[in-house]
């Protein structure tokens, strides 16, 4: 079994309650076009740890150069667990 969205994969390891995250990153190769490709992003990880390397990943992407105030990066934090809460809720 593996749990896929758009930006991420998750897939168990063996039998336990361990996963392996997979995230959806830009390649920019030189003299190439750019694509998109799952890179792994960890090992072994609890599905706690696994979610919040997806919501620091996302923040990331959404300001890629930004330097953020400690304040709205809670506020994002919040909302993005908003977002996987919806994803389970539906």
């Amino acid at each position: 079994m593996t749990i896929e969205e758009p930006d991420f994969r998750l897939t168990p390891c063996g039998t336990n309650s361990f996963w392996d995250l997979e995230l959806l990153y830009t390649i920019k190769p030189k003299g190439g076009e750019a694509r998109q490709e799952f890179k792994n992003a960890g090992y072994g990880l609890t599905l706690e740890g696994a979610l919040k390397r997806i919501i620091s990943y996302r923040i990331q992407c959404k300001y890629p150069k930004a330097a953020l105030k400690f304040k709205d990066y809670l506020k994002e934090y919040k909302e993005q667990i908003s977002k996987l809460d919806h994803i389970l809720d539906n």
